[in-house]
């Protein structure tokens, strides 16, 4: 009975301590912003933590004899601990900026993990059989079941409940589950108990609130920022603010960081959709066309004002923005557009597997090129995927978020290759050319809700999206070199050295 017990404590454990290790990757990288460093500093604080642990358990066997009384104790400490975690990040996090609460962060996940990991040599004791000289046999079903938990953890808790349970949630429940099985090792183990433990457990899962949102409730270091909507799910999270001190409404914030505005309005070109309605004045007709990151849906419903076009395949990650653009009328119309085809799946995945489609314009407002991941959209081998696409005379749009190593990049793919505003690129087999006259007339016939998109008010507009198109110049890489004087040789993006993202990164050299 006791080697039984031993296994499912080892099993449990593994799996709290590993999905709890994923619960503070997200709350790290939350507070990050998505630096790619983030799961690097979580890992190491979790390592260092598990050794620090493992060695005061090896002494609490040397110097306790009830082995089950004081490993109870300690989950009843690392429970209660762990249920005051969303608390405790709540309160430092309302009245400063990131450093502290990251600090504070850092020290839980080394603390938590080691007093998890102080169960482990104790585990080994209690389900180790000496007696009969199966020492060998017995270390490894203890490890075997660890081994399970640990993997049960990451897939379950960080692969699917936290689209069902909030990260605050989590902690809370996983403390209980820390508390009860604690509980469980003190008492008498008799089937009885066991029974009433797991009831205890379920009537508390059952109870305890699935969205609680303590972390994420105030933005770190963002005062003066109301927000207006939030989503939460395995994908990350989402904000919908407001920036009080700039009259500022409808920013959106995708894992703590800049990911769009709900704003489509001409007059008032705030998020730069001028962007997106260069490729209307720069391509004749373009009918099919694929957006990689929908986001809030602003860039979408704009698109669809193009009167051309007979297809949007429109590609985003998180589900959580269907629910956030179900909430905002300006861009609520793309959900029912029978034009518009949104995939909830990842944009390189889909490329490839769709590799047969072809596309008139491929559109990615993609994110910062620093941010973990975002190799995956900016590399030459994207590039290539991308260009494989893409009809003739087709154009790939993205947002180089000011990086020119990705002009570089597509420079190496594509014949041709230009510098926009604030940094977009546009690449093409086909020369890009911006003829006034083509363009005033092209832009005239942008239809949005059956109305011109531009009226004669809105192209007089200093800081309209119709002025600003016009006056857009599009920079070959030779120009943007000259130009610039970076100083630096620029080099190709690529899946392996991902320079983006280290190198020239958040972090790395310019």
């Amino acid at each position: 009975m006791m080697k039984y017990f031993a296994w499912s404590i080892s099993l449990l454990v593994g799996l709290m301590s590993l999905g709890q290790e994923m619960l503070w990757f997200r709350i790290i990288s939350f507070m990050l912003g998505g630096a790619p460093f983030a799961f690097a500093l979580v890992l190491f604080f979790f390592l260092l933590g598990i050794a620090f642990g493992a060695s005061k358990g090896k002494t609490i066997c040397t110097r306790y004899s009830n082995l089950f009384f004081a490993g109870g104790m300690v989950l009843i400490c690392a429970g209660f601990i762990d249920i005051a975690i969303p608390f405790i990040i709540l309160q430092i996090s309302q009245d400063h900026v990131m450093v502290l609460p990251l600090c504070v962060c850092i020290i839980l996940i080394f603390f938590v993990a080691a007093l998890k990991a102080i169960l482990f040599p104790i585990v080994h004791h209690l389900g180790t059989n000496i007696a009969n000289g199966k020492v060998g046999a017995s270390v490894s079903k203890v490890y075997f079941f660890n081994i399970i938990g640990s993997t049960l953890g990451s897939l379950l808790i960080g692969g699917i409940l936290l689209d069902y349970v909030s990260i605050s949630s989590m902690f809370i429940l996983i403390g209980i589950v820390c508390i009860l099985i604690g509980s469980l090792m003190i008492i008498k183990k008799s089937v009885s108990s066991i029974i009433t433990v797991i009831m205890l457990g379920c009537s508390c899962f059952y109870l305890v609130d699935k969205h609680t949102n303590y972390i994420f409730k105030t933005l770190y270091g963002k005062d003066e920022i109301s927000v207006d909507t939030y989503v939460e799910n395995r994908y990350g999270i989402i904000h919908i603010v407001n920036d009080d001190k700039e009259g500022i409404k409808n920013i959106v914030l995708g894992n703590n960081m800049y990911d769009g505005m709900i704003n489509i309005d001409p007059d008032n070109d705030i998020n730069d959709l001028n962007r997106l309605y260069l490729l209307a004045a720069v391509h004749p007709n373009p009918k099919k066309v694929l957006v990689i990151g929908v986001s809030a849906g602003a860039w979408t419903r704009a698109l669809s004002s193009f009167p051309t076009i007979e297809t949007i395949d429109a590609i985003e990650i998180n589900k959580g923005y269907i629910d956030i653009i179900k909430q905002y009328p300006v861009v609520s119309p793309i959900l029912n557009d029978p034009k518009i085809n949104i995939h909830i799946d990842d944009g390189r995945r889909w490329l490839k597997r769709n590799s047969s489609k072809k596309y008139d314009l491929i559109i990615m407002n993609t994110t910062y090129h620093w941010r973990s991941g975002t190799t995956n959209l900016l590399s030459q081998e994207m590039m290539k995927i991308a260009e494989n696409s893409l009809n003739p005379d087709g154009i790939l749009a993205f947002n180089s978020t000011r990086s020119p190593d990705t002009l570089k990049t597509a420079q190496s793919v594509f014949k041709y290759a230009y510098w926009g505003k604030l940094g977009f690129i546009y690449a093409s087999d086909s020369m890009i050319k911006i003829d006034e006259v083509v363009a005033k007339d092209r832009l005239d016939k942008l239809i949005l809700d059956g109305k011109p998109l531009f009226n004669e008010e809105s192209k007089q507009r200093e800081n309209g999206a119709y002025k600003k198109t016009l006056s857009t110049q599009l920079l070959t890489l030779d120009e943007f070199e000259k130009l610039q004087n970076l100083g630096r040789d620029l080099e190709i993006i690529t899946d392996s050295n991902m320079i983006t993202e280290y190198k020239y990164g958040l972090l790395g050299k310019k």
